[in-house]
């Protein structure tokens, strides 16, 4: 094992400390990508802020200290921080209404809470806080709800905490007259450390969480005219939670989570096993991850080839905010008939759900999955918290001259419904599965690559770490024996795929690519994906990812290369150079696919693989959108007769498009 060199991820929403050895022989973080101090992508063009005043300092006798909305309008949206004073550290917080109209709290154990004020009253709020330290508060605070005045209006959403570090985001919401449109929207920083502010989109703002010696809360304004000259203002919150970290940390914690039932058997134990900040892994290959006896695989609880029970998996996860484990409870128990997400999830310690979750990730420190919300919200209120910050890895091919696009296809439709960012949208359970099931899919293909369902079980004396270090020092994962047995061979892709995902500078020579050169390259391989050139774990994982979705759900994937694309650019003139649909069922492709099941999903019989639908070739020079209808009889167009969409649609899917997921 190399000697380990201490690095940190820019991760710009799920920071994470980690040696490159981890990295590279352990996938530590096997979906997080490759870092780099720049993050490049995600915060772009600050916008200059004004001086900020500075809040006078609480009185030497305070414990907490609360910020919160005097008065809002009908409508608008409010918002209350509880913070540690001086270098007081938040315990536990919980927050609950004490008199007022009915309000809904989704982030009520939270140090922030918002909730949008439906009717005139006065909402009583109180946060039962436990330091650190051991002292207890409950502070109260009232917030005055008053009537709106008739017109349009701007509302932001939403109040929030998160730790020093972390990129965030916050959207302004117009709600319009009728005949009235919005003529601009400008930010200003009203208190707190001034922060560089990303504003190209003029709806929402982003920014980089600053560094804090104690509590402190940031309060931005958003500033609406109209068409008609008609201007309105809100404030948000967004208080940022003390953190220290030790050197040798492995987890900057964007946000805090706590156990979904706290009466589970492994509840007391989940958070400091998996996403704590006093986790370590030093220089000296010493750490302090937890043993298999503390937390164990889920496996050990279920039983030896038991399949756990959605009650058993629940006592095992912790969430940011409640909303998440119920939506993921509810997918559970009603989009996996045939068991296997509770079958792969045996082989986790945990689940962690968490709104500043940016990659989803698994790390085999800890034997947990780490997932991004934005996979299970099923309101616009559980979307609000969220973040919009993008993942970092998207800027990684500026400089190339192609574009890689991806999507999920069901009987040459879009497997999904399109959920655009600036529209107040709902989505059932069931919709979950092209979002949620593909993640889960690909998360747990990584956690059965280190451990398969015939080795869970584990030296209790040890960490999982510990199970698990001497096969990946042997190089006998699953991952390993795919590489050895079926590799990949493109030199080419290779070395793209250190530029895509781990964000390495490309060379003058990939910089001058074409679309139809890294055609070529690839569909002469054996990956089904661009992503299994980032990593043998990746190239295992996408592999695994496309054929579930395609056996179990009917879901084909869509690869191809098209000209650069840039947001803005028309659909017509996204052309294909090279592209496929269902390439998981090429004949050079299935032994691959046949060798990940044995091992890794051993219930399903590897010979199905043989029953997949045929690949086909898109018709390279046609535009993306016109390759979506693919077979004999489909006309000029390529689009089906129930694809007539907006060129904002249109726009819209190109974006996601492009920015296929690739955790």
């Amino acid at each position: 094992m190399d000697r380990p060199v201490t690095r940190f991820y820019s991760m710009r929403t799920a920071p994470i400390r980690f040696s490159t050895a981890l990295l590279t022989v352990a996938l530590l973080a096997a979906c997080g990508g490759g870092g780099g101090s720049s993050g490049a992508g995600a915060v772009p063009a600050p916008t200059p802020s004004p001086p900020t005043p500075v809040p006078a300092p609480p009185p030497s006798s305070c414990v907490v200290q609360l910020v919160a909305d005097a008065t809002v309008e009908a409508g608008k949206t409010a918002g209350a921080s509880v913070l540690a004073c001086g270098s007081g550290v938040m315990g536990e917080v919980s927050w609950t209404q004490q008199s007022g109209p009915a309000v809904t709290l989704l982030s009520s154990q939270s140090p922030t809470v918002s909730f949008d004020a439906a009717e005139a009253g006065v909402i009583k709020l109180r946060a039962d806080v436990r330091l650190a330290s051991g002292a207890v508060e409950s502070p109260t605070v009232e917030i005055t709800v008053a009537p709106r005045a008739a017109g349009s209006f701007v509302t932001v959403r939403a109040d929030h905490s998160v730790r020093p570090g972390t990129d965030t985001s916050v959207r302004a919401w117009p709600t319009l007259a009728g005949g009235e449109t919005v003529s601009r929207i400008v930010w200003t920083q009203v208190s707190g450390p001034t922060v560089e502010m990303n504003t190209t989109d003029e709806r929402v703002l982003m920014f980089r969480a600053p560094t804090v010696a104690s509590d402190t809360a940031l309060k931005f304004r958003a500033t609406m005219t109209t068409s008609t000259g008609r201007q309105d203002a809100d404030d948000v919150l967004v208080a940022i939670e003390r953190q220290t970290l030790a050197a040798d940390s492995l987890f900057d914690m964007t946000a805090r989570v706590h156990p979904y039932r706290t009466a589970a058997r492994y509840a007391g134990v989940l958070r400091q096993c998996t996403y704590d900040v006093a986790l370590y892994y030093t220089d000296s290959v010493r750490n302090n991850f937890c043993k298999a006896s503390t937390l164990p695989l889920l496996q050990e609880e279920a039983g030896p080839g038991v399949i756990p029970s959605v009650a058993q998996i629940m006592g095992r996860v912790l969430v940011s905010h409640d909303f998440l484990g119920a939506n993921f409870e509810q997918f559970l128990l009603t989009q996996d008939p045939h068991g296997d997400f509770r079958r792969m999830l045996a082989g986790t310690t945990a689940i962690v759900l968490g709104s500043h979750v940016r990659p989803s990730f698994y790390m085999s420190a800890t034997g947990a999955i780490y997932l991004d919300a934005n996979n299970l919200w099923l309101t616009a209120a559980q979307r609000d918290v969220v973040t919009e910050v993008p993942d970092y890895r998207l800027a990684f091919d500026d400089e190339l001259n192609y574009s890689s696009f991806g999507r999920q296809v069901k009987d040459n439709d879009y497997a999904r419904r399109a959920f655009p960012s600036d529209e107040r949208m709902t989505r059932s359970v069931d919709e979950l599965v092209s979002v949620l099931g593909r993640l889960l899919y690909h998360e747990l293909a990584h956690a059965a690559d280190f451990f398969t369902p015939s080795q869970r079980a584990l030296d209790p004396s040890l960490s999982i770490w510990g199970n698990v270090v001497g096969r990946i020092t042997a190089a006998t994962l699953v991952s390993d024996s795919l590489s050895g047995s079926y590799p990949l061979t493109s030199v080419e892709m290779a070395s793209l795929g250190q530029v895509l995902f781990q964000g390495t500078q490309a060379s003058e020579q990939q910089k001058a690519y074409t679309a139809a050169d890294v055609g070529r390259f690839f569909g002469a391989d054996l990956a089904n994906d661009d992503y299994a050139y980032s990593s043998t774990r990746e190239d295992l994982a996408m592999l695994f990812e496309e054929f579930m979705m395609s056996y179990r759900h009917g879901i084909r994937y869509d690869i191809a290369f098209t000209n650069a694309y840039r947001d803005g650019t028309p659909s017509g003139q996204v052309l294909v150079a090279w592209g496929q649909r269902g390439r998981i069922a090429e004949a050079a492709i299935k032994p691959r696919i046949k060798l990940v099941l044995a091992q890794v999903a051993p219930w399903i019989d590897p010979a199905v693989v043989d029953s997949l639908p045929a690949p086909q070739m898109m018709r390279a020079g046609r535009s993306w959108d016109a390759n979506l209808v693919l077979g004999s009889g489909t006309g000029l167009s390529g689009m089906s007769a129930r694809r007539i969409v907006s060129e904002q649609d249109a726009a819209e899917r190109l974006r996601e498009d492009s920015r296929k997921p690739r955790d």
